[in-house]
């Protein structure tokens, strides 16, 4: 499907973590700079560790913490969207985020409806995008390493050399909605982030990744920065690739944005002594559509969210006119 003439532009993120919500803060700015877009996120409930995992194993929920990260991001600020994002620090709340307890009593509140839940706190924040689940299932995260398999999201991010990555169960349902918005996108904007244990859970779920494979979006990879410490030691953006492709068969990229640093200037603070995720261009052209460089380090962790909006909006512009011609 494409987009009308005057309709808003259906546009879905799919991943999780921190790298997912920069890519939802970016297209909010995008948004806010009067770019009409219809905004759903497709986010990974894989996660074992930390809060989510606590909640995980206390309440029988999936895990909350993408979830309540990528909601934050669609909000416009103010005191609420700052108290979501407040991190105990002692007691028997240590480590618990305020905005996962508060999705926990939204999940309670609507009897275990988790897409009622979502759609409640997006409402208390004020964004009318959309998040859900790849999958309201309990599903645990699975890899193959050069040294044998391990289990669990949290051990899996810190393991080496990883050759494959599963969910168990292996065909887990997603909800109707997230299958919709993949099929009925205009683009689909996947990553940055965890390349095993924040992109591909999502499409490991069999639904989503038929989903994917049928839609006549325009599909968009965000590379990452740099090799992350366990997951991804020793990969370039060309592994990256070819990992998502080995994984999804039939998946195909139109765009990659890789990660350029300017040169002649100085690296941001937290990119000083960091090698950044090497791009072999002639290796990755053979594999997507086009390459799109842009310098993407910021003066915070991650990608810098203005610079990353100004590569959205270029792709979102372009896509948008293509749906005109094709709607007339």
């Amino acid at each position: 499907m494409t987009a009308v003439a005057g309709e808003a532009l259906r546009v879905v993120v799919v991943g999780g973590g921190h790298g997912g919500a920069r890519t939802l803060e970016a297209l909010r700015l995008v948004r806010e700079q009067g770019m009409r877009l219809d905004l759903t996120a497709v986010v990974s409930t894989a996660d074992d560790g930390g809060s989510s995992g606590r909640l995980r194993r206390d309440h029988g929920v999936v895990a909350l913490g993408d979830l309540r990260m990528a909601l934050a991001a669609l909000a416009a600020g103010g005191p609420l969207e700052r108290l979501v994002r407040h991190r105990f620090g002692r007691g028997e709340l240590s480590g618990h985020s305020l905005g996962n307890l508060l999705l926990l009593a939204l999940f309670e509140q609507h009897d275990g409806d988790l897409l009622a839940a979502l759609d409640g706190f997006a409402a208390l924040l004020g964004t009318d995008a959309r998040v859900l689940p790849a999958t309201c299932e309990q599903v645990t995260l699975h890899a193959r390493t050069d040294v044998g398999e391990v289990s669990g999201q949290a051990v899996v991010a810190r393991s080496r050399r990883i050759e494959r990555v599963w969910l168990e169960p292996g065909t887990p349902s997603a909800p109707g909605p997230a299958v919709a918005a993949l099929r009925d996108a205009d683009v689909i904007v996947i990553g940055p982030g965890s390349l095993y244990t924040s992109i591909l859970p999502n499409l490991l779920v069999p639904i989503l990744a038929d989903a994917i494979r049928a839609t006549s979006a325009f599909i968009l990879l965000v590379g990452n920065l740099r090799e992350q410490p366990g997951e991804t030691e020793g990969m370039d953006l060309t592994d990256h690739v070819e990992a998502l492709l080995e994984h999804v068969d039939g998946l195909r990229l139109d765009a990659v944005v890789a990660h350029a640093p300017t040169p002649g200037t100085d690296a941001p603070a937290p990119m000083r002594g960091v090698r950044p995720l090497a791009l072999d261009a002639e290796r990755v052209g053979a594999l997507v559509g086009r390459i799109l460089p842009a310098d993407l380090a910021g003066p915070v962790e991650g990608h810098d969210v203005e610079g990353l909006a100004e590569v959205l909006a270029s792709v979102l512009r372009e896509a948008s006119a293509r749906s005109r011609v094709s709607a007339r």
